[in-house]
């Protein structure tokens, strides 16, 4: 299946074929979208936005069949504990809670799906989205000639990619933090269950934004910088000063989440600790990370395709979503 991840200002893409149990990496690609096209995962202009997607597939040529990865602000994942229920009355008490969270939403799309029942009670993972949304996305992805199978939260493929590389934590605990460039966000996973998941607003551009308005630099400039504080070897001063900078409200989302899940589910759900997205390449954010908070951050290894290797970190979302069925 061909998985799409709609980031920030890219659209990410894997393409996975069975192997018996398993599965092999057919492709890996990332789009650079133009600035206009879509920006923290609103839609600016559909018709830029659908024809840079037309463009990369007739360039790739890449199966027209696709399953989509995507993040929204106003989107709700959630992990409720409900009595069991029939499933008409379970959706009516899912839009219920989706309406008391979803404020000024009329109407929006939910997925569900039954985690565990013990004791006549039954814990839910629900996800929920203003239709409105799906609908703008469904009609970019119809103007590109592009036929979606399903749409899936970030945070979903996100965990099911990296289970995809760590089977063997399927059954244990760990937590995954995003650090994206418009947004960041923390999951955490336990015993066979997506149990949390949170985001918040920081994001790599807060890094841009500081090299712009202090140092003056160019859009091209700061890209250079960034790509620079990736390949290892010395970090850019400017890099540096900018993420010590920026990286206090970080620091204090990240304290805050750890906390809660240490008093929800003990101390042992800090251990497992691992970054994705564009911000975990950045060593330097990783180095203030580890010196500012009670966890050590292990590496994830990096994907092969075709003798090469890529960050699985920007990769994850792209990987869970083509895995899905």
């Amino acid at each position: 299946m061909l998985g799409i991840d709609l980031g920030a200002y890219s659209v990410k893409f894997c393409l996975t074929r069975k192997k018996g149990e398993s599965f092999e990496l057919a492709f890996l690609g990332e789009k650079l979208l133009a600035p206009q096209a879509l920006s923290g995962g609103e839609i600016k202009d559909k018709s830029i936005l659908s024809d840079n997607l037309r463009q990369f597939w007739q360039r790739n040529h890449l199966p027209r069949e696709v399953v989509v990865s995507f993040y929204h602000p106003r989107m709700v994942v959630q992990n409720i504990s409900l009595p069991e229920m029939p499933d008409n009355e379970l959706e009516n008490t899912l839009q219920w809670e989706v309406s008391s969270i979803l404020t000024g939403e009329n109407n929006f799309q939910i997925g569900w799906q039954t985690l565990d029942k013990n004791d006549s009670q039954q814990q839910v993972l629900f996800a929920a989205s203003p239709s409105l949304v799906v609908e703008d996305y469904l009609d970019v992805f119809h103007r590109a000639r592009l036929k979606v199978e399903a749409f899936e939260p970030q945070a979903l493929s996100l965990v099911r990619g990296f289970l995809s590389l760590y089977p063997e934590l399927v059954s244990s605990s760990f937590s995954l933090v995003d650090l994206g460039f418009t947004k960041g966000g923390i999951v955490y996973f336990s015993a066979g269950k997506l149990v949390f998941s949170r985001y918040f607003n920081w994001g790599l551009n807060k890094v841009w934004s500081y090299l712009e308005e202090k140092f003056k630099l160019l859009p091209t400039d700061i890209v250079e910088l960034f790509d620079r504080s990736t390949q290892g070897g010395d970090i850019p001063y400017q890099i540096q000063e900018a993420i010590s900078e920026t990286s206090r409200d970080l620091i204090t989302e990240l304290r805050r989440s750890l906390s809660f899940l240490q008093t929800e589910f003990g101390s042992g759900s800090v251990k497992n600790f691992f970054l994705s997205g564009g911000g975990a390449r950045i060593a330097f954010l990783r180095q203030i990370l580890v010196e500012n908070l009670p966890v050590s951050i292990e590496e994830i290894s990096p994907l092969i395709v075709r003798k090469e290797e890529l960050p699985a970190e920007v990769y994850l979302s792209a990987l869970g979503v083509s895995l899905w069925s």
